[in-house]
């Protein structure tokens, strides 16, 4: 099993970042395009709901824990099984504090480790791009 933590201070209040990182199926990332396969329950952004990422990636929003934790799992585009990652937003002062957990393993062995390079990347880029989208 591979696994890596993101953790990261955000310049904005939590409530706030809330609103942007658990957008599943809106996401406002300008170099990803996100598409809605199947809305979620209660709504279309609720559990259950399954998003596209660059018409390759597929992923299914499994947990909700407003307005701090959701997890969500990889169901195929990328290399790896037992995909699962868990977002967690703390309040911070007027700010916030983001924790990205994710741990996945890879379908073939000895990839685990350039997966997890390629993975955090994306995750970093697209963190930075939400954060800039706010600002």
């Amino acid at each position: 099993m591979v696994e890596f933590t993101i953790t990261r201070p955000l310049d904005m209040p939590a409530e706030k970042a809330w609103e942007v990182f658990s957008a599943f199926t809106i996401l406002s990332v300008p170099s990803m395009s996100v598409e809605t396969e199947q809305e979620g329950d209660p709504d279309a952004n609720g559990v259950g709901a399954v998003r596209i990422i660059d018409g390759r990636i597929r992923e299914r929003l499994e947990s909700m824990d407003p307005p701090n934790t959701f997890t969500y799992t990889l169901l195929s585009g990328a290399p790896v099984k037992d995909y699962l990652g868990s977002v967690e937003i703390k309040p911070q002062g007027g700010k916030s504090l983001l924790t990205w957990h994710v741990r996945f393993n890879p379908k073939l062995p000895g990839i685990g480790w350039l997966v997890k390079i390629v993975i955090r990347k994306v995750i970093v880029k697209m963190i930075g791009e939400l954060e800039a989208s706010v600002s």
